[in-house]
């Protein structure tokens, strides 16, 4: 877990404080939830109010419950008005917060990670490759396939929806999108694209101000309702030798988008032996697409990415790709 997101403490308000300012760098994106955290920074019995929310990280869970109460994106009100609205529902929002997670809805997250996968496969030749999601949510990155990519030098793939990123680093962009034998997609909770509930939730999410990532959010669960997805309900560490083992010939090409944050540094090490196991008996692939603590996420393509270089760094919705 990223000390900065989340205070293990949660009676100890300095601590609780300093998450509340740890998680400032990551939603410079979002001027409205930017302005009311710094407010709420000052604001001890709203500061008490983020010590109940036990999960992480708390302010992103927070903002989330308060938009799925609202029913829409927070709209620019004061900093009075929303703590307003947040103590008349203070039991609920807390119960959201402890209850939910944070759980990936940013399609373009697909694009940062394509051109190592696209190698990755160039690399597997004619095999059968076996797409492996961790993390995945409603698996609309696990669809990495469906999709077509614009790195500012024309359009990749043939799809309704076109991922657009800035290749900031100059890398080489893929020929083509791969083709995948199967996609399995691994999450504690995985998000039923066929439950509304679940689905407000993930739109929820998305900060108020990014009306082009909501219309992506919708595009990209049309393409995911109509492509064949295997999902898989638990532990990465104990579902990932299931998920290998259902499709035993070919490759096995494994990626995971600002989903690990979340894994306790234990399970950690033991997923990285699981992959590890599994790459002693055929080919494997490990994309990863995580946030060092109080960076910008980096890209690594190891069996053990903590300990790998990374190859690029990455905008955390997918907006620009740039080099280390």
């Amino acid at each position: 877990m990223s000390p900065a997101w989340h205070s293990s403490d949660r009676t100890d308000l300095a601590a609780v404080r300093a998450e509340v300012a740890g998680w400032l760098p990551a939603v410079t994106d979002s001027p409205r939830y930017y302005a009311l955290t710094q407010e709420l920074l000052d604001d001890e019995p709203m500061l008490r109010l983020v010590a109940r929310i036990d999960n992480m990280p708390p302010l992103n869970l927070l903002f989330g419950a308060v938009q799925l109460l609202l029913g829409e994106p927070l709209p620019e009100i004061t900093y009075e008005e929303f703590r307003a609205f947040v103590f008349a529902n203070e039991d609920r929002i807390v119960e959201i917060g402890c209850t939910r997670r944070t759980q990936t809805n940013e399609v373009r997250r697909a694009a940062v990670i394509l051109p190592w996968v696209a190698r990755a496969a160039e690399e597997f030749g004619d095999q059968p490759i076996h797409a492996i999601d961790i993390g995945a949510s409603a698996g609309l990155v696990t669809c990495l396939d469906r999709y077509a990519y614009d790195y500012g030098a024309g359009t990749i793939g043939d799809s309704p929806l076109v991922l657009s990123c800035e290749n900031r680093g100059g890398f080489r962009a893929p020929d083509a999108v791969p083709t995948f034998a199967s996609r399995t997609a691994l999450d504690l909770a995985p998000v039923s694209i066929d439950d509304p509930d679940q689905v407000a939730w993930l739109d929820a999410l998305i900060w108020p101000e990014h009306a082009e990532r909501r219309e992506r959010f919708s595009a990209a669960l049309a393409i995911r309702r109509a492509t064949e997805v295997t999902t898989i309900a638990g532990d990465a560490v104990e579902t990932l030798p299931r998920a290998a083992a259902a499709n035993p010939e070919g490759a096995l090409l494994i990626w995971h988008t600002i989903a690990l944050y979340q894994m306790p540094p234990g399970r950690l090490d033991a997923l990285d032996d699981v992959i590890a196991d599994l790459a002693r008996s055929r080919p494997v692939v490990r994309v990863s697409f995580e946030p060092p603590p109080g960076r910008d996420p980096d890209i690594r393509v190891a069996l053990q990415p903590r300990t790998a270089a990374p190859v690029a760094v990455a905008h955390p919705h997918g907006a620009w790709l740039d080099r280390p």
